[in-house]
């Protein structure tokens, strides 16, 4: 099993416990996204945990890369 499939078992697993409590989804991705960044710096050097938040944060719109095809 990798990471991602390790970690997505658990957030799908948070979201319907969630659902059946009456929560908002994007309250439960909000304390993930505060998870793990507590995680993070706990880890990493805050650059790096900076970077990384600033490259998701560049990354947010769907694009289509036209260079990229073939």
């Amino acid at each position: 099993m990798s990471a991602y499939q390790l970690v997505n078992k658990h957030v799908e697993a948070a979201l319907a416990e969630a659902q059946a409590a009456g929560m908002a989804p994007e309250t439960i991705a909000s304390n993930l996204l505060a998870e793990a960044v507590r995680i993070l710096k706990q880890h990493r050097p805050l650059d790096n945990v900076r970077s990384e938040l600033q490259f998701a944060i560049e990354n947010l719109e769907d694009r289509d890369y036209e260079f990229m095809r073939p």
